[in-house]
């Protein structure tokens, strides 16, 4: 009787460490497929993410080869025929030359023509500076809001614009005659002096 306890506990035991390593060997399958899951999200993530960051980088170069090319700059639209800005001079200031200067400083010589019935509180543009290949050098935001322009008339305006001598970008443009400058702009908003906008 003893013998036949001692083979019933071991047909047990055993059963029972059977019965363990199937629920292991299950666990760890569930695992495996659980992570192989895991690892296809991730890639598909990885995958939508390089698209994503592929399309806005084609944007970005379609915008700039747009601005370089002047397409969307010269489109001619309500606001550019409202108001002309004419680059009439850059001065470029040295501080190695020009001890009135504490960085490299161009100057610009501006004139802005109002063709609407309204005087012009201020406005705010993009400009664009080109070199003589039509290379897109450098983008400055303009906003003006000092003096107002008369309706159907104008005014002389000057600005300056600091310069990084650290940065390429801001030296090639420190650096490009006013002769081989080409000008372009667009006129993001302008705000009049009766409180109206366009």
């Amino acid at each position: 009787m003893e013998k036949s306890n001692i083979k019933l506990f071991l047909l047990l035991s055993l059963f029972y460490v059977l019965i363990l390593s199937a629920c292991n060997q299950k666990e760890e399958s569930v695992d495996k497929s659980g992570e192989k899951e895991q690892e296809k999200v991730e890639t598909l993530n990885q995958e939508e993410k390089e698209k994503a960051e592929t399309s806005n980088s084609n944007q970005d170069v379609e915008s700039i080869e747009k601005i370089s090319n002047n397409e969307e700059i010269t489109e001619d639209n309500h606001l550019n025929t409202s108001l002309t800005l004419v680059l009439e001079d850059v001065i470029p200031r040295d501080p190695s030359i020009d001890h009135n200067v504490y960085g490299y400083e161009l100057n610009f010589i501006l004139k802005y023509i109002n063709h609407t019935d309204k005087d012009i509180k201020g406005f705010l543009a993009e400009t664009y500076f080109y070199d003589m290949f039509g290379e897109l050098v450098y983008t400055l935001d303009f906003k003006y809001e000092w003096d107002v322009i008369p309706a159907n008339g104008s005014t002389n305006f000057n600005t300056a614009v600091d310069l990084n001598q650290f940065k390429d970008a801001d030296m090639r443009f420190f650096n490009l005659p006013f002769e081989n400058m080409t000008f372009n702009y667009k006129i993001k908003s302008i705000i009049f002096t009766d409180g109206t906008s366009i």
